[in-house]
């Protein structure tokens, strides 16, 4: 994880390069071309390097993001479920969704709601509900 000390030498690279930039601008004419080509490698060093940070800063920046909405569907979704005889039921589902059964196994283990299927009567002595997911059997 990119934390404040990459943050804090992506800027420092950045700042080389500013500065060597401004070295460049106040070469006399009369040095020779080998300084001048060794300051710009060490410009194009720092650059590079400023660009790496940079882009290390944003893949993070966007993996937060995701975590981010993440957890707040997952608790959006807390706020929206209701434990009752051993099953999950949504509180006010959305148009097309189920009010439930929804797997207790499945929601306890990795906070995901799994609809189960109602298994036929001839089976409901092992159970009533089988989740598709993880299939444990509840009644």
């Amino acid at each position: 994880m990119v934390d404040i000390a990459s943050i804090s030498a992506g800027l420092t690279s950045i700042k080389t390069a500013l500065d060597i930039t401004k070295e460049l601008r106040n070469i006399d004419s009369l040095l020779k071309d080998a300084e001048v080509k060794l300051k710009l490698a060490d410009l194009i060093e720092a650059l590079s390097e400023a660009k790496i940070q940079v882009s290390e800063i944003r893949v993070e920046n966007q993996e937060l993001r995701n975590k981010l909405k993440e957890l707040e569907n997952q608790l959006y979704q807390t706020d929206e479920v209701f434990f009752d005889k051993g099953h999950y039921f949504l509180k006010s589902p959305k148009e097309g969704e189920a009010q439930g059964p929804y797997c207790a196994r499945c929601y306890s283990d990795n906070g995901k709601l799994f609809p189960e299927s109602e298994l036929p009567s001839t089976f409901h002595d092992l159970g009533r509900y089988r989740c598709p997911k993880c299939s444990s059997v509840t009644m």
